[in-house]
C-alpha cells in the first residue's frame, strides 16, 4: 500500500516521500499516529501544497537533532553496580537505566532511542548509539564498575589513608635528610695548605 510521510519514520523514509508499506502498519502505527496518510489523488494534492511547510520542519527537527548530537557526543556515564569475582554483573544496564543517567546530565532522551550493540552485564567500558534523527546518531561512553560493600570501602579507605601517611612520612625524611646534608658539608674542617 503507498502512503504519504507527513513526518520522518526511522528506517522508512523522510516526511513528504511515497513509500509502500503493508495494510497493518499503515492503519496500527503510521495512520493511528497521524504519520501518514493514502495515497490518493487528494492527499497528494494536500501534500503539494503543504510541501514547503514540510521540508521546513524536516530542516528544523534535523538542526534540533544536530545540536543535540553536538551535546551528547563523548558523554561519559559511569554506573557503580554489583558484580560477582568474574566481572559479571547481577543484573544488567538497560536503556532506561542510561535515560535517567543522561537525565540526571541535563540531557533529555527518550530510551526508546538509545541503542545498545550487545547487552551490558559485565564489567568494562562499552560505546552506545543514540538515534536523535534519521541518519543523526548520537555516541556515548558507558563504563560499569564494581560497586564496593561498605566493609570493603571502609578497608579501602583506611588503606589509602595508610599510604597517604607513609609517602606524608617518607616526605617529611627526605626534606629533613635534604637539611642535614649541607650543615654536615660546612661541619666538616677544611684543610689549609
Amino acid at each position: 500500500m503507498k502512503v504519504i510521510l507527513f513526518r520522518s519514520v526511522d528506517n522508512l523514509g523522510q516526511a513528504g516521500e511515497v513509500v509502500d508499506v503493508k495494510p497493518g502498519y499503515f492503519r496500527n502505527f503510521l495512520g493511528a499516529r497521524g504519520y501518514a496518510k493514502e495515497a490518493t489523488r487528494a492527499n497528494l494534492a494536500l501534500m503539494e501544497s503543504r510541501r514547503k511547510k514540510i521540508e521546513a520542519i524536516v530542516v528544523q527537527e534535523r538542526s534540533e537533532a544536530q545540536s543535540q548530537k553536538a551535546k551528547i557526543d563523548g558523554t561519559e556515564l559511569t554506573f557503580e553496580l554489583r558484580a560477582n569475582d568474574r566481572g559479571q554483573l547481577f543484573g544488567s544496564v538497560s536503556t532506561a537505566d542510561v535515560a535517567a543517567a543522561l537525565a540526571a546530565k541535563g540531557l533529555e532522551v527518550d530510551r526508546r532511542k538509545i541503542e545498545i550493540s550487545e547487552q551490558i552485564k559485565h564489567l568494562g567500558k562499552f560505546h552506545i548509539r543514540v538515534r536523535l534523527y534519521p541518519e543523526v546518531y548520537g555516541d556515548i561512553t558507558v563504563t560499569v564498575e564494581r560497586q564496593l560493600r561498605p566493609e570493603d570501602r571502609e578497608a579501602m579507605e583506611a588503606e589509602e589513608e595508610q599510604r597517604a601517611t607513609r609517602a606524608a612520612a617518607k616526605a617529611a625524611k627526605q626534606v629533613a635528610v635534604s637539611e642535614e646534608v649541607p650543615e654536615k658539608a660546612t661541619d666538616t674542617p677544611q684543610e689549609e695548605e
